[in-house]
């Protein structure tokens, strides 16, 4: 069934788990980290494995680097780098303006996908100093980065590959961890992060009722030193980004009925990111979800999860604020901003931008930050 060492179970037989189930409970009161081993490698696996008490999941085949990761991590002892990120490359520099932070303990979260329409689930873990935001793929296990090398799509939604798999609309938790100032978590997900009701704040309040560990070490965080603007973007939008002693955003948008103009300036505090931002939900016009559905997209959109609007009205829910559509324009760019793996200072202002176009200023930033 398993064993012991020093104060870690090690679990086994994933398809008699539910005959397990009081054995399983029963080991939670003796030792203080359980870890299930399974074959069956899903994410719907993993997510109820850790919702019967496990605090973390492996999946076979096994590699000797991931087992003696989690091994470690309940042992609350650290990995090297190499070992950790499997010979991925990620750039974290430290510095002494921000410390690194992870979660206190581990988040199970349930929801859909809104492009593959699966239902799905993830799971948030604490993660050493210097790792950065890492997504796992299940069942294969292969480790993506959080981090701007690793983008290929950035129409609809900004998604990162790896070399065998990749993971879909990311910007929403990445918004969630950038303005909670999490630097370090790994995340057990299948092919896409769930949507929710189409906006950040279950995943805000899955955080918060984690808490939040502050790590010794520190992180430098990418100071806007001069002026960055695109150029050669489509008439009427505009992207830069400036110097600012913090964050913020001024965001403007003018699109057809029933929308309309509507402009926001975020102050870049996580205050104002839990209350004003984070619960602006994804909106679409009904004529370009039907577009999407045709290639193979928002497959997971449901009146619950998004606002849907045709020519003339919102048709199937009352908004959160009246300007929700703009905030949540903040809520995917503060999400982008993060793919650079550390705070942001600076203040940008857009214009009619979405997902492409911050993902070319992230490049750009990179370009003067890593070197």
């Amino acid at each position: 069934r398993g064993f012991v060492l020093d104060t870690i179970e090690v679990a086994v037989e994933w398809d008699r788990i539910h005959a397990l189930y009081a054995e399983v409970v029963a080991a939670m009161r003796t030792v203080q980290h359980l870890i299930v081993i399974s074959g069956h490698g899903t994410i719907s696996t993993a997510v109820e494995a850790v919702k019967m008490g496990a605090h973390d999941f492996l999946e076979k085949p096994l590699s000797i680097e991931k087992v003696l990761e989690v091994i470690n991590r309940g042992l609350n002892k650290r990995v090297s780098d190499k070992d950790r990120l499997e010979n991925v490359r990620i750039e974290i520099t430290k510095g002494l303006e921000f410390k690194q932070k992870t979660i206190a303990k581990s988040v199970v979260v349930y929801g859909m996908g809104l492009h593959s329409g699966v239902k799905t689930g993830m799971i948030l873990l604490p993660m050493p100093a210097d790792t950065g935001i890492i997504f796992e793929h299940v069942p294969d296990g292969e480790r993506i980065p959080a981090f701007i090398d690793y983008v290929y799509s950035s129409g609809y939604a900004s998604s990162v590959k790896g070399r065998n798999c990749s993971v879909r609309t990311v910007e929403h938790l990445l918004a969630a961890c950038h303005m909670s100032g999490i630097t370090n978590l790994l995340v057990k997900v299948s092919e896409e992060v769930p949507i929710f009701d189409g906006s950040a704040q279950e995943i805000c309040a899955r955080i918060a009722e984690a808490g939040i560990e502050e790590q010794t070490e520190g992180i430098e965080p990418l100071r806007v030193a001069a002026k960055l603007e695109l150029t050669h973007l489509p008439q009427g939008k505009y992207l830069s980004i400036e110097p600012s002693d913090h964050l913020e955003i001024e965001y403007f948008l003018n699109y057809p009925k029933p929308i309309g103009k509507q402009e926001y300036r975020f102050n870049g505090t996580t205050d104002d990111f839990v209350r004003d931002i984070a619960p602006a939900r994804t909106f679409g016009f009904i004529k370009d979800f039907q577009a999407l559905t045709n290639m193979g997209l928002a497959s997971g959109g449901r009146v619950n999860n998004v606002i849907l609007l045709n020519d003339e009205q919102i048709i199937n829910t009352e908004l959160r604020f009246p300007d929700e559509f703009v905030r949540h324009k903040v809520l995917d760019l503060v999400g982008d901003l993060y793919l650079l793996s550390r705070p942001v200072i600076g203040k940008v202002v857009a214009r009619q931008t979405g997902h492409m176009e911050n993902i070319a200023l992230v490049k750009e930033l990179k370009k003067l930050f890593y070197h």
